[in-house]
């Protein structure tokens, strides 16, 4: 560019000369000459730039080379009259001339076509193409209105005059007309362009605006000289088309960036002007017009037909106008009805939000007199376990699948929404004939097993249902709360069920705000009461000496007061808080082993549900142990499951890791209705077994039966295997004896009592003694 810019000045220096200091017609041929070279090198510069550009940077490149081609062979045309008679202009001017009006039409193309962006940045992403072709066409009917006012004005003060002199040739002045006219549109474009657009480089769009505007004013001065009856124009006319060709060459060499500058924006007045200024120019033209006809001055054939023109020009821009209005009137009520949609309804599953959820529940609770309803609930049931193991994507497909079939199960007039997570609610708006049975079916279809990492994973769902008629109270936060507290009531039964809601399930622990609060209080928010850790004694059941700890997690709530251990499993559970839980209670174990508040050789039971992040245990276990110092035979972790099925086979891998790492294991809830009694000896692994509670239930200790099955299966079993026994929920002494008895070595339970951290004595009567032998043997 700047080598470019240097040749550039030397040549117009050079030429300059020539045009001052040889004859004149040699210096005009010297002169035209020049100016035919710089135009043919144009061509060939925009036309190589051009080849190598992209899109709209490669159009207007091209068309203006293209352009210059023909002005350059009419350029030489124009040496060779020069040389054969001796004057610059013609006397009649070849009506092939007029074929430079075509030219126009290109280099306007050209103009049209530069990189440009809206004002503001907007651009109409879903169709580029369309708004760069209104643009092409506003800009150049504006043009147009502007020129012809202009030429109008012109017309009747300057060119009519000349025009009754009538000592021209009329083909000449109409193909001089032309020529200015066009350059002026082309002027006029490039004006617009700059005002309200915005190019991405406006260094390039000025070059070119000055390269016209110097093709321009030597051609008014051919113009003029024409008008005037003159034969020859100045050689300095030729040197400022030869500059005016350079300056269209430079701009071609200016690089022009892909996407726009930094974003500039469209002021008010601007924007008002641009879709004013057609009607400001066609309302000048009118009072020039209507000046005329006051001074009765009549209107010739000229002035009718631009008049015409201008409102024949300013009619298709209004109807264009028109066009786009209606085009983005409905773009805006198109995305208007997009913003809606997507605020009232979920991106990952579609369904409506909890927002439209509830103004559809407003609307049914204010026609339940005359048309009753049902609220169902649904949650589906382990969800976190399948983010846990599967990842969130797995865990996104579940529940756009789920959604599918809900969407499914129901009428078209029902609602089905996403209210968050995994919980979704479901509005029968006419009443059914059986709810209950649509609620069962909707839960059949839920468990159908669902394609997760190429492997069928069946999952089910806990559904709370309310019925809503003419008693029921207005409110649609009451109504949700009910269904959410017979959902949660189905979850606590079993999980996959159905529960109806009654007043009775409004109990202080089922209410949802408990849940927040165990979260809250398992953060260390002290609002929200405490969670600590109760130790258990392990005792050998013939001496009654300690022989190891169970640790117990305690809830001390600021409604409910103490939440008992197995209620606050529950809602750990229910809340999907369980590993949360378990992490707090072995922080406090680790602690309380380091701070010596219990003995170190006592080695500390801690419970874990398997499936649930037991993966994570061994590193977070062993963490824990390093950070506070503590050896890991100092913790057992118990396996069990909320469900009552411990699948030990299929977490053989993972239990292995576990022993691996140095921490051992038992097993809780053997010989239970649902335990795992068949598949833990296949497991070297565990170590040590836990007897379910009904084995010492006060109503069963007597029975013969379940005496002989523990004494000659469960004890008998694992006596062979060489796995410790521990008894758990023993309530009296009667019970350790019969136990001890039939061959258990170990018991736990309400007779020997519990204390805290810092090493409270026991409130019961267990003595502290070393560990049991069969318990040290693991230590």
């Amino acid at each position: 560019m700047t080598t470019a810019s240097w040749i550039g000045a030397a040549y117009i220096l050079v030429i300059t000369i020539c045009a001052l200091t040889l004859p004149s017609r040699v210096a005009a041929m010297v002169t035209g000459s020049a100016s035919a070279v710089a135009c043919l090198a144009v061509a060939i510069s925009l036309g190589w730039t051009g080849w190598k550009a992209r899109g709209a940077d490669r159009r207007w490149r091209i068309l203006i080379g293209a352009a210059a081609i023909p002005t350059a062979v009419a350029t030489g045309w124009h040496i060779g009259w020069i040389s054969g008679h001796g004057t610059a202009i013609p006397a009649h001017v070849p009506w092939a001339a007029d074929g430079f009006l075509l030219i126009i039409v290109l280099y306007l193309a050209g103009v049209l076509t530069f990189p440009t962006d809206p004002l503001g940045g907007e651009k109409d992403a879903s169709s580029p193409r369309r708004e760069g072709f209104h643009w092409y066409v506003i800009t150049a009917l504006d043009s147009l209105v502007v020129v012809g006012a202009l030429f109008l004005l012109a017309w009747l003060t300057i060119l009519k005059p000349i025009a009754e002199m009538r000592h021209f040739d009329t083909a000449g002045l109409v193909s001089s007309l032309a020529s200015v006219a066009g350059y002026l549109l082309l002027l006029a474009s490039l004006v617009f362009l700059s005002v309200f657009r915005q190019p991405r480089s406006p260094f390039a769009l000025a070059l070119l605006g000055a390269g016209l505007s110097g093709m321009m004013a030597s051609t008014v001065i051919y113009f003029v000289v024409f008008a005037t009856g003159g034969h020859r124009t100045a050689p300095i006319v030729d040197v400022v088309s030869a500059l005016a060709w350079l300056l269209i060459l430079l701009a071609g060499l200016v690089p022009i960036p892909e996407s726009g500058t930094p974003v500039r924006r469209g002021r008010p007045r601007t924007l008002q002007l641009r879709a004013a200024l057609p009607y400001l120019a066609l309302g000048a033209a009118g009072v020039l017009v209507l000046i005329q006809l006051i001074v009765n001055s009549a209107i010739d054939s000229v002035e009718r037909s631009v008049l015409v023109g201008l409102l024949l020009v300013v009619l298709i821009r209004q109807v264009m106008t028109l066009g786009e209005n209606t085009r983005l009137l409905a773009s805006v009520e198109a995305s208007r009805q997009e913003l809606r949609y997507q605020a009232l309804h979920d991106p990952l599953t579609g369904l409506p939000n909890r927002t439209l959820f509830a103004e559809r529940l407003h609307r049914a609770l204010a026609l339940r007199d005359n048309r009753p309803f049902s609220l169902v609930y649904c949650d589906l049931d382990d969800f976190k376990r399948v983010n846990d193991t599967l990842g969130h994507a797995a865990g996104d497909e579940l529940l756009r699948t789920t959604a599918a079939r809900l969407r499914e199960g129901v009428r078209p007039g029902d609602t089905v929404a996403r209210l968050g997570g995994d919980e979704f609610a479901i509005l029968l708006e006419r009443e059914h004939r059986d709810p209950e049975a649509l609620c069962r079916r909707l839960a059949s279809m839920i468990r159908a097993p669902t394609t997760l990492k190429g492997q069928p994973h069946p999952v089910g769902a806990s559904l709370g249902l309310v019925v809503a008629d003419s008693s029921t109270p207005p409110e649609p936060d009451a109504l949700l709360r009910d269904a959410d507290l017979a959902m949660y009531a189905a979850k606590r039964q079993g999980k996959g069920g159905l529960i109806v809601f009654r007043p009775e399930l409004t109990t202080a622990e089922s209410a949802p705000q408990i849940r927040s609060d165990l979260e809250q209080a398992l953060r260390g928010d002290d609002r929200h009461g405490t969670v600590k850790v109760l130790y258990h004694p392990v005792v050998e059941l013939r001496t009654g000496h300690t022989s190891a700890l169970d640790a117990v997690p305690l809830w001390n709530h600021h409604q409910l007061g103490e939440v008992a251990p197995d209620l606050l499993d529950r809602i750990a559970d229910e809340a999907g808080l369980t590993m949360t839980l378990v992490g707090r209670v072995l922080r406090e174990v680790c602690r309380d082993v380091a701070e010596q508040g219990l003995p170190e050789p006592d080695p500390v039971f801690v419970r874990v549900p398997v499936g649930r992040g037991l993966d994570k245990q061994p590193a977070d276990v062993g963490r824990l142990l390093a950070d506070w110092s503590v050896s890991h035979r100092a913790i057992i972790l118990v396996l069990a499951n909320s469900g009552g099925v411990v699948d030990l086979t299929a977490a053989a891998r993972m239990l292995q890791r576990i022993v691996d790492s140095g921490i051992r294991l038992a097993l809780d809830g053997v010989g239970g209705m649902a335990s795992a009694f068949g598949g833990w000896h296949n497991n070297p692994p565990v170590e040590i077994i836990r007897l379910d509670r009904c084995f010492t239930d006060p109503d069963a200790t007597s029975a013969p039966t379940r005496t002989r099955i523990v004494r000659e299966a469960v004890l008998g079993v694992a006596s062979r295997l060489g796995l410790t026994v521990v008894a758990t929920g023993i309530r009296n002494p009667v019970q350790a004896r019969e136990l001890a008895e039939a061959g258990c070595p170990l018991g736990a339970g309400p007779l020997y009592g519990s204390f805290g951290p810092g090493g409270v004595a026991p409130t019961a009567a267990a003595d502290r003694s070393p560990c049991h032998p069969a318990v040290r043997r693991h230590a």
